[in-house]
């Protein structure tokens, strides 16, 4: 497998407490319209999604040289589980530089190259109940109304077992439970479409690995993040990021988190993060008329309180602000401030505008650059502690 990342902590000592990355990106699917899924086709998102996530975590401070790295509002940092290795498969084949000056050729995510990643990605979070485990999926998925599966590249390949090339992700989730002690995160930017094809099939997808169901459990914090609801689609413009990984990577830049009780740094974990990718998801989408992509049911066990990420200052809320009747846009122009905080103004004539401000107190509001042509309409001392928001100012009320 092509491990593109593996810090020299992690080399000394395996079990040390670290975080181990898994990104699968499948969009060529070269045999798949010659399947029961014809209508799929292949997919330009998945390889540039994958390699958004994968820059993401390799410019923080534990994969860059001294000097180089990205804060932790921009970049991957926490100093619970330090970045300990990021492993890639991608097709259509292509390099891939890295941000510090590497250059590697992701392997193939066919299904025996995911399954025996997956294998390998596990043995890494068996020994140490501080590490953490990042999976990450860009690809097609299909439903049988109730669970998700996953295609791998190769689908359609195999004429014997066609099936084999689809795997099905809450039991290869059950048997991971059972088998790693890290706590274990799992984002999966694919459909939930129903198939026909699915249920009728004699052999199910089956998992990644071969495990009990009934086996001790040895690890209670994990979850399953899902770009979209039971029998919807998952979207992507072509030839660029999903809109939920987008809105992933959107809250993971400083937009989400809660002081930890130390009072040194933010801690990024399931339950705050979830909600910030819900709101970056529907901001994505404000020119979408009906049909938007919603963040699906999570699935998981634990506290969710276990820190993924790291942020070393507070939090801060994309806050985009317009007004009602439009007409007014001209002449008009948005503020925001605080207590310690001057005005800050941006004229309306081009449109909605937004400001990016800390979590905490704040007073916005619109007024008028033409004296008596309307009021000034402020609301005064919001506490503001969400990621992103819109408000629509009606200026005649």
């Amino acid at each position: 497998m092509t491990l593109v990342f593996e810090s020299d902590a992690v080399k000394a000592d395996p079990s040390v407490a670290a975080t181990h990355v898994l990104l699968i990106g499948c969009g060529e699917y070269p045999s798949i319209s010659n399947t029961v899924f014809g209508g799929l086709a292949a997919l330009t998102s998945p390889k540039v999604s994958v390699e958004a996530v994968a820059n993401w975590f390799l410019k923080g401070v534990d994969a860059m040289p001294a000097g180089q790295a990205k804060g932790s509002e921009e970049a991957f940092f926490n100093d619970e589980a330090p970045l300990g290795s990021v492993v890639m498969l991608t097709s259509p084949s292509a390099t891939f530089n890295t941000p510090f000056g590497t250059t590697v050729t992701p392997t193939r995510p066919s299904i025996d190259n995911i399954r025996m990643a997956y294998f390998e990605w596990l043995e890494r979070l068996e020994t140490n109940s501080n590490s953490r485990g990042i999976f990450y999926y860009c690809g097609h998925g299909v439903s049988d109304g109730l669970t998700q599966q996953l295609v791998a590249d190769d689908f359609g390949e195999n004429k014997i077992k066609q099936y084999d090339a689809i795997f099905h992700l809450s039991n290869t989730v059950q048997g991971s439970i059972r088998k790693a002690k890290a706590s274990l995160f799992y984002f999966i930017d694919a459909c939930m479409e129903l198939s026909q094809e699915i249920i009728n099939q004699v052999a199910s997808p089956q998992p990644l690995i071969d495990m009990s169901r009934t086996g001790a459990i040895t690890t209670s914090e994990w979850a399953i993040l899902r770009a979209t609801t039971a029998n919807r689609v998952a979207y992507a413009p072509p030839g660029d990021v999903g809109y939920f990984t987008g809105a992933l990577l959107s809250a993971l830049r400083g937009h989400c988190g809660i002081e930890r009780a130390n009072g040194d740094k933010y801690a990024v974990d399931i339950s705050k993060l979830r909600s910030a990718i819900s709101e970056f998801l529907d901001f994505g989408q404000s020119s979408v008329a009906a049909d938007r992509q919603k963040v699906g049911a999570t699935e998981g066990e634990g506290s969710w309180v276990v820190p993924m990420h790291m942020l070393s200052k507070r939090p801060s809320i994309l806050l985009e602000l317009d007004i009602t009747p439009q007409g007014y846009r001209p002449i008009a122009q948005a503020f925001m401030e605080g207590a310690a905080v001057a005005r800050d103004s941006q004229s309306l004539a081009l449109g909605p505008v937004r400001f990016v401000r800390e979590h905490g107190e704040w007073t916005y509001g619109a007024n008028s650059t033409v004296p008596a042509s309307f009021a000034e309409k402020s609301f005064s001392r919001k506490l503001l502690t969400s990621a992103a928001m819109r408000c629509l100012i009606n200026i005649e009320t």
